[in-house]
């Protein structure tokens, strides 16, 4: 949704593609890592986190599979973790507001006409 949101915001006129790309940085720069989501839910240890990453590196496997794989985490642990990420990183609308991109009515307007509801959860 976040990326089209944005695509949308631009095809019509609201921001401009560098202000989508600012957006879209620092939506990635707050991003929350999945290993700290895990720890601070008490899922894995630091030690776990460690492992984890040291069997990663090298692979093309995500975090939550190499997790799984390892026993650590099971498959619906995994999903939990990732909603709570998603939960934590800010909404690409609320970063281009929070920037002075785009007007928090222009948002919720182009949210109505997208048929999204301002909490991004469901369809108006």
């Amino acid at each position: 949704m976040r990326s089209f949101l944005g695509i949308h915001l631009v095809r019509v006129g609201c921001i401009t593609p560098e202000q989508l790309i600012a957006a879209l940085d620092e939506q990635e720069s707050l991003c929350p890592r999945i290993g700290q989501v895990a720890i601070r839910a008490k899922k894995l240890s630091v030690a776990d986190v460690l492992r984890i990453l040291d069997d990663q590196r090298g692979s093309k496997e995500a975090f939550g599979q190499v997790a799984e794989r390892l026993g650590l985490l099971t498959a619906s642990e995994v999903h939990e973790l990732l909603a709570e990420q998603r939960r934590q990183t800010p909404r690409i609308g609320e970063l281009l507001v929070r920037m002075g991109a785009l007007l928090p009515e222009s948002l919720e307007r182009e949210l109505r006409v997208l048929g999204v509801s301002p909490d991004g959860n469901s369809v108006l």
